[in-house]
């Protein structure tokens, strides 16, 4: 009797599983652990509203944040993002862009709840990972490297447990295309690879 209702018991669960909004499962693994992630981004769509926060350090951090100075920054600014001066320069060769814009700071100025818009001749083309980033985090931004009208990567820093928040053991390299579909630009992430940090 108690090993059949054990048996029910499991199996719920599993249904329950299975049954849940696959946005709430994909949280257990990091997309970066994808050789060929699935693409968030969608054609045509808006830039995202800047997740509600706390605002944290804004005033502290004042001298961090900047206004914008084209239409690709002021798009990113009027969808509720702060932009800013720590790493957080437009980059943009032949037509695209990438502006980064944040939803606070910690308490040495570093930017948190931050993500990168790419936008093709002032277009919106997609994020440039599927959700914010904070500085010292698995996941976080290094850097991205524009190589042309089409192709660009991105680097990201990867903890583990046992990494000091200085020093990610791993970092994950994301080649990025940009096709159009219906004559609007899509950002497609194509391959990521990891490899360690040199110690």
């Amino acid at each position: 009797m108690k090993t059949q209702l054990f048996s029910r018991i499991s199996l719920v669960l599993a249904l329950s599983l299975l049954a849940l909004p696959t946005t709430v499962l994909s949280q257990t693994s990091s997309w970066l652990d994808q050789q060929v992630p699935m693409n968030w981004n969608r054609p045509g769509v808006s830039v995202p509203n800047a997740p509600k926060s706390d605002a944290m350090n804004m005033g502290r951090c004042q001298q961090q944040i900047r206004n914008p100075s084209n239409p690709e920054e002021r798009a990113v600014r009027a969808a509720g993002w702060t932009l800013y001066n720590v790493r957080g320069e437009t980059l943009s060769v032949e037509g695209v862009s990438l502006v980064q814009g944040l939803t606070g700071f910690d308490g040495m100025c570093r930017p948190m709840g931050y993500q990168g818009f790419v936008f093709v001749r002032g277009v919106f083309a997609g994020t440039i990972s599927p959700k914010s980033m904070s500085a010292r985090g698995d996941g976080a931004l290094i850097q991205t490297n524009i190589e042309g009208a089409s192709v660009f990567n991105s680097q990201f820093a990867r903890y583990s447990r046992q990494d000091a928040l200085c020093c990610p053991s791993r970092t994950s390299k994301v080649n990025y295309r940009i096709d159009f579909q219906n004559g609007k630009p899509l950002l497609i992430p194509i391959k990521v690879t990891t490899y360690p940090n040199r110690s």
